[in-house]
């Protein structure tokens, strides 16, 4: 199996509710066009002392199977 990646950085925004990723609506768009999640880290944000102090985002690894010939597998047979 072939698969094909993409990754995106989500980056939370501060609300009065408190921190929110507003990725409803596009990562159900994702999984519709056949996008899986197969990973994702968090990401922390330093202090002025270059120590951890809080996750302020997300990176996210995606895949779903390629449905064209790879690049350099065209004429093989």
């Amino acid at each position: 199996m072939q698969w094909e990646y993409f990754d995106r950085m989500i980056v939370f925004a501060e609300t009065p509710e408190g921190m929110v990723s507003g990725l409803e609506t596009w990562i159900n768009g994702a999984g519709g066009d056949g996008w899986e999640l197969v990973s994702s880290t968090p990401l922390i944000a330093p202090n002025k002392d270059g120590v951890a102090y809080g996750t302020i985002g997300v990176h996210l690894i995606f895949k779903r199977p390629c449905t064209g010939v790879p690049e350099g597998e065209a004429g093989r047979g």
